[in-house]
């Protein structure tokens, strides 16, 4: 849509307000013919310049048309290979923590004369398994904060990229308002 700028609508005030002339004097001598043809030729002149710059309008439109497609496609992107590299971490994290449980149940159990042993050997395995238990959940814990930290790390790399901090703040900073 074409739109008149205060310059041209003050033209346009001015023009309106001007009493309507004929267009051919009377006295004068041009043909009304030839002026014809003048004035469709400037018409034409005037819808080729018009179609001009719709056609140009058009092809930035398109473009940037294109242009928005071509990023929530790299969006799209990035959050699909955020999204697969979480989920691999979580993986491994909880394959680890399979295999250390595993570990830990797989050890020799308690012999079926449990009864002949006596209090302070069965006490001393029960210590030995409880140990085992708490470096296993020591190791847990302690991987999950590494995991922790790795995903902060590629969120605020992401978020950097993108755009969404600034270099005073962090990801944890970040609230909505």
């Amino acid at each position: 849509m074409l739109r008149r700028s205060e310059k041209n609508d003050k033209y346009w005030m001015n023009q309106e307000s001007v009493p309507t002339e004929h267009f051919l004097s009377p006295e004068s001598d041009e043909q009304p013919a030839a002026v014809a043809v003048e004035l469709r030729d400037r018409v034409s002149k005037m819808e080729q310049q018009i179609l001009a710059q719709y056609t140009a309008t058009a092809a930035y439109a398109t473009l940037a048309q294109q242009g928005v497609e071509n990023a929530r496609a790299e969006a799209r992107a990035d959050l699909d290979r955020s999204q697969s590299t979480l989920i691999g971490l979580l993986d491994r994290m909880r394959m680890e923590m399979s295999n250390r449980i595993d570990g830990v149940e797989s050890r020799p159990s308690l012999p079926s004369t449990s009864l002949a042993l006596d209090a302070a050997s069965r006490l001393a395995m029960m210590e030995d398994r409880m140990n085992a238990m708490v470096g296993a959940l020591e190791s847990c814990v302690h991987d999950n904060i590494v995991l922790r930290q790795q995903v902060d790390e590629l969120l605020q790399r992401q978020m950097q990229q993108d755009g969404w901090l600034v270099s005073s703040g962090s990801a944890s900073e970040l609230s909505l308002r």
